[in-house]
């Protein structure tokens, strides 16, 4: 098993962790359930799952929610990374999405989202 855990690569935008109801849906399967955003930027977002890796060759568009409101829609992505974080009867994992081309409206609706739905940056200083 892969864990990456303490990994911190570099990132071209801030990325700020999320609040507890910032969601987001992936239309894959059957079950269409949201999953919990971890983390966000202009650039991109990961979320945290529970079970086998999504296996997809394609990432569909996908939506923002804050609770139950819609904030943002259709947001094309492409999947960067997927890799479990701790190990259990249930294992967790973190998948990484980038954003594709945004209209003017999504990246508008996009950045209330981040400045809106989340805590302060991740982002450590370096000295």
């Amino acid at each position: 098993m892969e864990n990456y855990s303490g990994y911190l690569p570099f990132r071209k935008s801030q990325r700020f962790n999320a609040q507890e109801r910032a969601l987001v849906f992936l239309p894959l399967d059957s079950r269409e359930l949201p999953y919990h955003i971890i983390d966000i930027c202009e650039s991109g977002l990961s979320f945290r799952y529970l079970g086998k890796k999504i296996k997809t060759s394609k990432i569909p568009p996908i939506n923002l929610y804050y609770e139950y409101e819609l904030i943002v829609g259709d947001l094309p992505a492409k999947e960067v990374s997927d890799y479990q974080l701790s190990d259990g009867i249930v294992p967790v994992r973190r998948k990484s999405l980038r954003f594709e081309s945004l209209s003017i409206e999504q990246h508008n609706r996009l950045s209330f989202f981040i400045e809106r739905f989340t805590k302060p940056s991740l982002d450590r200083t370096i000295h």
